[in-house]
């Protein structure tokens, strides 16, 4: 089987690391898998280290001009008139609005969702666009894989497809926990990592806020490790030297086996957001288990409860008090690491992320996909 997967931008991310995933799968099963892209970038080396090919789309952009946006599908057009996928598999706003609308699902196109363009706490004008962009492109949608039950329920409330096209398929990250956890009991400090692209929607500032509101004794316990790039890097790098926060590591961005390594070295794993579909960071925490504090917000509900983290509401006041709870109790963190574990295994597994995946291919096309199972 032929099967296409595009996507906006080739930068390090939760949807491209879920697009490498599924080309990784479907590759190792034998079918013939195209990705294509904006060039440059963590998921264009990664693709082309599999053996896969990758094809660069340099209009690929999450920007709506009308230029753009005609040589974006001249692009993929040509492509799919030159390869016939049997299966073509969209993800992000630009790329999944382009491919849709330049196919017209001539060819079975699939779209997942990983949050929308409209989410709660989104501008009005944004939100207006993004709801008739996702109207129009759902006319021209075989099947859309929600990523969670919020990112579900918000397609469901603006109706951009019928119901009988939308499909539950949670995130799945590998399990990492049989990897070898580095102790660091020669240093008895409590490891707090927050692992996320510095950008809107994410909150690193009011976490380190939070971390210094705690009592002395408190923050005397705990080193800070926040990973990431993006534009709020250079602000966040002032803050910490403003605040003379010499507690706090800023590491920038990282490759995925350096972020495993030093999530596998903390205690406690943080996100702070005000919008998400459902955070890979998240899920890989909770397969090493951690226990989570993070913001209430999107799919983070259907990953963490007061049985293996604490949620928060985006409070300064609310923040330190977790962390506060969170960092004095020892007991709690193990209590909860547990069920961030259990939680994980039954929900959020890599392979039944890929095994529903498989049986949306097999509903589009299933003359073109016999299943790789008995």
């Amino acid at each position: 089987m032929k099967i296409l997967y595009t996507i906006t931008k080739s930068e390090e991310g939760g949807a491209q690391t879920h697009v490498y995933q599924l080309v990784k799968y479907f590759f190792s099963l034998g079918h013939e898998v195209v990705v294509m892209s904006a060039p440059g970038g963590w998921l264009e080396n990664k693709i082309k280290d599999l053996g896969v090919k990758f094809v660069s789309n340099k209009y690929f952009a999450n920007s709506f001009n009308p230029l753009n946006c005609f040589w974006a599908m001249t692009e993929i057009k040509k492509l799919v008139q030159e390869w016939q996928p049997d299966i073509i598999h969209c993800h992000s706003s630009g790329a999944g609005f382009f491919t849709r609308v330049a196919i017209r699902n001539k060819i079975p196109t699939v779209y997942t969702a990983h949050g929308w363009g409209f989410n709660i706490g989104v501008p009005i004008w944004q939100k207006f666009l993004a709801i008739l962009g996702e109207k129009v492109a759902g006319d021209f949608t075989e099947k859309l894989i929600c990523v969670s039950e919020f990112v579900k329920n918000l397609g469901e409330k603006y109706y951009v497809v019928s119901k009988d096209k939308l499909v539950l398929i949670h995130n799945g990250v590998e399990d990492f926990s049989s990897l070898e956890k580095v102790s660091h009991d020669n240093d008895k400090k409590i490891k707090i990592i927050f692992v996320g692209r510095l950008a809107r929607p994410k909150l690193p500032i009011l976490f380190l806020r939070a971390v210094n509101r705690l009592p002395l004794d408190i923050k005397k316990k705990v080193e800070i490790i926040i990973i990431g790039a993006g534009p709020k890097l250079e602000s966040i790098a002032n803050f910490i030297k403003e605040m003379e926060m010499d507690n706090v590591k800023l590491l920038g961005g990282r490759d995925r086996k350096e972020v495993i390594s030093l999530i596998l070295q903390s205690d406690i794993f943080i996100l702070l957001s005000r919008w998400e579909g459902l955070p890979l960071t998240i899920l890989e925490a909770m397969s090493v288990g951690l226990p989570i504090i993070a913001s209430e917000v999107g799919g983070i509900t259907e990953a963490v409860d007061g049985s293996n983290g604490i949620l928060v509401k985006n409070d300064l006041e609310e923040v330190k008090l977790a962390l506060a709870k969170i960092i004095n109790n020892e007991d709690l963190r193990k209590k909860m690491g547990d069920s961030s574990r259990f939680k994980y295994r039954e929900k959020f597994s890599l392979s039944e992320m890929l095994t529903k995946t498989e049986k949306v291919y097999q509903m589009c096309h299933p003359r073109s996909l016999p299943s790789s199972r008995p």
